[in-house]
Parts: structure tokens; sequence; C-alpha cells
């Protein structure tokens, strides 16, 4: 489990990294164009904005494993390590079940597209190619929630909290 975690980490940094560097370098490419010569590549904008929600969604799925999600703390360290423990890990089943359907919310949507045939306005490739980030997203997103809870429920209470606070 281990060394398949550790693939699906790096393949979601270099696919983040690679949509980024490819947006940033599509919309210096494209401003060149425009203010500079008086011509548009035409499809770039749309491609941006595909790679920025890439980029955004599967970014999300690093947050969970980096454990940089937002939280509200203020409550739970008010309370002792056993009840934090159990706020925690009530918070990332939740989270993992709304990201779960949102997974089968987002596969439903594709095989709708996918049965309607609709293409995107200006690359006119198919809009289930572009769309299926939701489910694939949602469901690495799912995946690191539910990895976050088992290891909180594998983990003594007073080590989780005191690694957050620095004291391990």
């Amino acid at each position: 489990m281990n060394f398949l975690n550790t693939i699906i980490s790096r393949l979601e940094e270099i696919l983040v990294s690679v949509a980024l560097i490819t947006a940033t370098i599509l919309t210096f490419v494209e401003v060149v164009l425009r203010y500079g010569l008086g011509s548009s590549l035409g499809f770039s904008q749309e491609l941006v904005v595909y790679l920025l929600i890439f980029t955004g969604l599967v970014g999300g799925a690093i947050g969970v494993r980096a454990k940089t999600h937002i939280g509200v703390d203020i409550l739970r360290k008010n309370f002792p390590f056993k009840l934090q423990k159990g706020a925690s890990i009530t918070a990332l089943i939740l989270s993992a079940l709304f990201c779960l359907i949102f997974t089968i919310l987002g596969y439903q949507h594709v095989q709708i597209l996918i049965a309607f045939g609709q293409v995107t306005p200006e690359m006119e490739i198919p809009m289930f190619i572009p769309k299926s980030i939701i489910p694939v997203a949602f469901g690495l997103m799912t995946f690191r929630f539910a990895e976050e809870a088992l290891k909180e429920i594998r983990t003594p209470a007073a080590e989780i909290f005191a690694e957050e606070e620095g004291g391990l």
C-alpha cells in the first residue's frame, strides 16, 4: 500500500506541476501574440481554464494528504485528546463521504456527456474529457480523506495531537 501511495503522490505532484507550467506558458504566449502581433491561438483560453481547474481539484487531494485542508480547531483544542481524536475522525469520515458523493455524481455527469456527445466550444474535443477531472479529483480526495481517517484511528490520541503541536 505504501508503494502505491508513493506512486499516486508523485503522479499527483507531477501532473499538477505540468498543468500549472503549461497554463502559465500558454497564457504568456497568448499575451505576447495578442498584444505583440495582434493574433491569437484561439484555443488557449479554454485550455488554460481547464488546466487551472485540474490544478485546483487535484491540488485539493494533495492538500488533504499534506493536512493543509481547512479545519476548525478552536473547539476541538479545548477538549481532551480522546474527544479531539473522535471529532477529527468524524470530520475526516464526513469529508470522505462528501467527496465520494461528488465522485459518484461526477461519474454520472460524465456518462451523460458521453451519451450526448457534446464538444467543447473552442477546442472541439468531447466535453467528457475535461469534465472527467471531477470524478477523478474527488475520487483522489475520497482516498486521501479515508487514508487520513485510518491513520488517525490507528494512532493513539496523545501522539496525534502532540505531533500537531510540535511535541514529538
